[in-house]
């Protein structure tokens, strides 16, 4: 099933899904531990809503997020969290950068605990299933598709940032001044659109409108799709 992706990039699986004895007897563990190389970020495993952004008993620090996912509900649930950056309510895309990894709560190592219930989560944990039939390990989990292109996570981020910008400035009637080099995607994407005859060539930074940019972008992932 591809429709989640794994939360932590370059993970390990330190803990299965199922009975484990870790020093306090037998206990079911609902759902797999996954760590890396020390507190790093944390991403939604599907597009969804915050349902939880608080401390929770032995979880510490937990996110869930609530999913559609084929008209079906799942809730995902994230624990172990040194901080968060989103908030309950909050809608999120996959692959979004949702929170850090940690040791709050009932933990014996900085790791994530991750879970993922065909239903709401409920107390008891009834819905909790192997989360491990759902994800794989890889090593670019944070990965964004558009149509048959893609985006890294950090090329999505700088997206919204400036989408953002173009925001501010719209409101303001400023022009958008550049705020450093341009990325590989917004120079190819430029250099295509030079071209083809569809802009002057001016800096690709500049972005007047959402509406030029948003065009820009859709033009040129549809060149890709043509390949």
């Amino acid at each position: 099933m591809t429709n989640f992706i794994c939360p932590v990039k370059n993970a390990r699986l330190t803990s299965k899904f199922g009975w484990r004895n870790i020093g306090f007897g037998n206990e079911w563990h609902q759902g797999v531990d996954l760590a890396s190389t020390g507190k790093v970020p944390i991403y939604a495993s599907a597009a969804g809503v915050i349902s939880r952004a608080q401390v929770l008993s032995s979880y510490g620090k937990v996110i869930m997020i609530k999913h559609i996912v084929n008209g079906k509900t799942f809730e995902t649930n994230y624990a172990h969290l040194d901080s968060y950056c989103v908030h309950v309510g909050q809608k999120v895309v996959q692959g979004q950068q949702i929170g850090m990894m940690g040791n709050t709560g009932r933990a014996y190592g900085i790791h994530l605990h991750f879970e993922i219930h065909d239903g709401a989560w409920e107390k008891g944990q009834p819905n909790a299933t192997d989360p491990m039939k759902y994800i794989s390990l890889t090593n670019e989990p944070n990965t964004i598709s558009i149509n048959k292109g893609a985006l890294t996570m950090s090329q999505y981020i700088e997206l919204l940032n400036k989408i953002k910008e173009i925001e501010e400035a719209l409101k303001t009637k400023q022009t958008i001044s550049p705020s450093r080099q341009t990325s590989k995607i917004h120079s190819t994407a430029w250099q295509w659109l030079k071209n083809k005859g569809l802009t002057d060539g001016t800096n690709p930074q500049n972005f007047l409108t959402r509406e030029q940019f948003a065009t820009m972008l859709k033009r040129y992932h549809e060149s890709l799709n043509k390949k």
